[in-house]
């Protein structure tokens, strides 16, 4: 009896604060994230001997998320883009839940680095490189306002960013105060990430790696130093194209096709300055007259060739205009490679975030039938 009288004069408070302070709850709210045990790891790096003393360098920080039910045989390794951390993966800013949530709901063990000094990954200060980052306009033109600068021919098509996309409204706010410093040096980041990427894998075992843009030159120079550990690489609008920038440059750039460090080639060419021979062949994109690859008889990158590998691009984004360049090049190097166009499979109106838009999860959903169908 004392019990249920407790109970009636709580419902009764909360009834009166209700009608007083009413609290407003929506959808928006709350989010479907899923339950998961979590532990974190720094992986990679060592001491090295500064002036004052000794620091510990080049170490990634690296978090796993392990889901309630593991139903899938091999994890995947999430790589975020140049001035972005791996929380990339973990909400979105409307608040939604991020792809994280999205495959540990499929059963899938997930790892979320931090690239070598970015984030919690620390910087060294003593190492002779620089920090460098974004601005906001940089970030509107090219990734949640394209529509409104429209520099490349699909840019007028974007429609999925929630909200403007421009400096002051709530949600490009959010996204932007995540954005963080970045090592400038490309070769350094690239190798850094390389060693670490590798230990990594040599603690995960076998991985499926994923990785967005910067990032996306990550999985080809991990999985050249470890492919047997390496089941599977996701190129979400990687960076490129091959040998060269394009739509806001055209200066040369990743020398060894894909990367800026070397990869392995076979028949090896031992001339380390030009280390591939390439040529001009046509391009089926709007908005690229060309792309540029090997010069034939090609060589073969010997230690992706048994990968499986998808690049997938979105149907507004300025990688549309070359990411076919990237799948050409990896073809005719050997690589079983295809492109996935999401305007060709009906996902229409995203841009290079895609994974942070409003249909994030039904692009997650193909992406997770496209491991299921090819990483065996």
């Amino acid at each position: 009896m004392f019990a249920v009288s407790i109970t009636l004069f709580v419902i009764v408070v909360f009834t009166v604060l209700g009608q007083a302070f009413p609290l407003k709850i929506n959808a928006q709210n709350f989010t479907r994230e899923a339950f998961a045990s979590r532990e974190y790891i720094y992986i990679g790096g060592g001491y090295v001997q500064t002036d004052s003393g000794h620091l510990y360098s080049d170490q990634m920080y690296v978090e796993k998320l392990l889901p309630p039910k593991l139903c899938q045989p091999y994890p995947l390794i999430f790589i975020h883009g140049q001035g972005q951390s791996g929380t990339n993966w973990l909400n979105k800013p409307d608040g939604g839940s991020g792809w994280a949530s999205y495959f540990l709901n499929q059963g899938y063990i997930v790892y979320i680095v931090d690239q070598t000094e970015r984030a919690r990954s620390p910087w060294n200060p003593t190492g002779n490189t620089t920090l460098t980052t974004y601005t906001a306009e940089y970030i509107e033109m090219r990734m949640t306002a394209s529509q409104d600068f429209n520099i490349w021919p699909q840019a007028i098509l974007h429609t999925q960013w929630n909200g403007t996309g421009r400096m002051g409204d709530r949600l490009f706010d959010a996204f932007y105060s995540s954005n963080v410093q970045f090592q400038s040096n490309t070769v350094i980041q690239q190798q850094n990430m390389q060693a670490a990427g590798s230990a990594l894998l040599h603690k995960t075992g076998p991985a499926i790696l994923a990785a967005h843009s910067q990032g996306g030159l990550m999985p080809w120079v991990i999985a050249d130093s470890v492919p047997d550990l390496v089941k599977g690489i996701i190129g979400l609008e990687p960076s490129g194209p091959p040998f060269r920038d394009a739509v806001f440059s055209s200066t040369p750039a990743r020398a060894w096709g894909l990367t800026d460090i070397p990869l392995a080639y076979y028949p090896t060419n031992t001339n380390s300055t030009t280390p591939l021979q390439t040529q001009s062949v046509p391009n089926n994109s709007t908005g690229l007259d060309n792309c540029i690859v090997q010069a034939d008889p090609a060589r073969e990158l010997v230690n992706l060739k048994e990968i499986p590998v998808v690049v997938m691009t979105s149907e507004s984004g300025y990688h549309d205009v070359y990411d076919g360049c990237t799948v050409s090049f990896l073809q005719q190097a050997g690589v079983h490679a295809e492109w996935l166009r999401l305007g060709e499979v009906g996902i229409h109106g995203n841009g290079h975030l895609f994974f942070l838009e409003k249909n994030s999860d039904e692009i997650a959903g193909v992406l997770d039938e496209w491991i299921r169908k090819h990483v065996t």
